[in-house]
């Protein structure tokens, strides 16, 4: 028996992230990569999607034998997205850190020695981004204690709750989504002001090119609670061999097709920062440049 749509389309995403990841350990392999850089991050992202899409392989082979399979699925795709936005701001921080004149990446507060840690974890955007995070992962977990449970109403209540908390996850996500438009397109007019007559860096075209990307894969996410046609919970999403084609079809476009993408732009920007300041040449001028104000006072 051949495979069904998901099997096929879980298949083909993993052959592609199969590449990526390929391509990240031979960077590694070949020490063009520091494991103690942001395309750590990058594998992150690799390795997760490359278990959503096993778990899909398998969930369209087995069918309904195994629903925690296709829960997992869905979980694991939401975390994925998650990891990707925080891939790419850290992308965006490490930009302005090496070309910024101040070789600050304003993103990142900065506070004085003591500052208890609660503080700089309510004041920083990444709390709200791991509070979204939390409340996939809860939602996950009571989705699955619902498919576990004994009775129909047990699910119902569980399913109620977890659509809650998982719809908002994804709409802050979402909305981490839209605040990345305006860091970027701040950190394009900065670079601007600082260098008059120059043209934009291309790694900010790249990092611009990923926000559409990243904005339709959160979209499609809130829009997975509300549309039936998308919501995985919902009858008219499976035919009576498993997912419907267009179930299936959506679900890869909106969502792992923009998360495939948007992975392969970042990590094209290897190609177009090589030639930004070292971190270790500009740390060494900031330190130069501290004790020459000592000396002077």
């Amino acid at each position: 028996m051949g495979l069904n749509t998901e099997a096929k389309a879980a298949l083909v995403f993993l052959i592609l992230y199969t590449i990526l990841l390929a391509i990240l350990l031979l960077g590694y392999f070949t020490r063009r990569l520091r494991f103690h850089s942001r395309y750590t991050a990058i594998l992150c992202h690799v390795t997760v999607s490359l278990a959503s899409l096993a778990t899909g392989l398998a969930y369209g082979v087995v069918g309904y034998t195994n629903a925690s399979l296709l829960l997992a699925y869905f979980t694991l795709g939401a975390e994925s997205y998650y990891i990707l936005l925080i891939c790419t701001y850290c992308f965006l921080m490490s930009w302005q850190r090496h070309n910024f004149a101040s070789h600050n990446a304003w993103l990142i507060s900065h506070y004085p020695p003591g500052t208890p840690v609660s503080k700089r974890l309510m004041s920083s955007f990444t709390f709200f981004m791991f509070f979204a995070f939390m409340m996939i992962m809860i939602g996950g977990t009571t989705l699955s204690a619902g498919v576990a449970g004994p009775n129909v109403p047990d699910f119902n209540g569980n399913f109620t709750t977890s659509r809650a908390l998982r719809t908002t996850g994804m709409s802050v996500l979402l909305a981490s989504s839209i605040f990345f438009l305006y860091c970027i397109t701040d950190t394009i007019r900065q670079s601007r002001r600082e260098n008059p007559g120059k043209g934009i860096h291309p790694t900010l075209f790249l990092l611009l090119a990923t926000w559409p990307l990243l904005f339709v894969r959160g979209l499609y996410g809130v829009m997975s609670g509300f549309v039936p046609a998308l919501n995985y919970l919902k009858p008219n999403y499976y035919t009576a061999t498993g997912m419907s084609d267009s179930s299936v079809i959506s679900g890869y476009i909106m969502g792992t097709t923009m998360e495939w993408i948007s992975c392969s732009l970042l990590m094209a920007t290897y190609f177009t920062s090589r030639n930004d300041p070292k971190t270790v040449d500009f740390e060494m001028h900031k330190r130069e440049e501290a004790q020459s104000g000592d000396g002077t006072a």
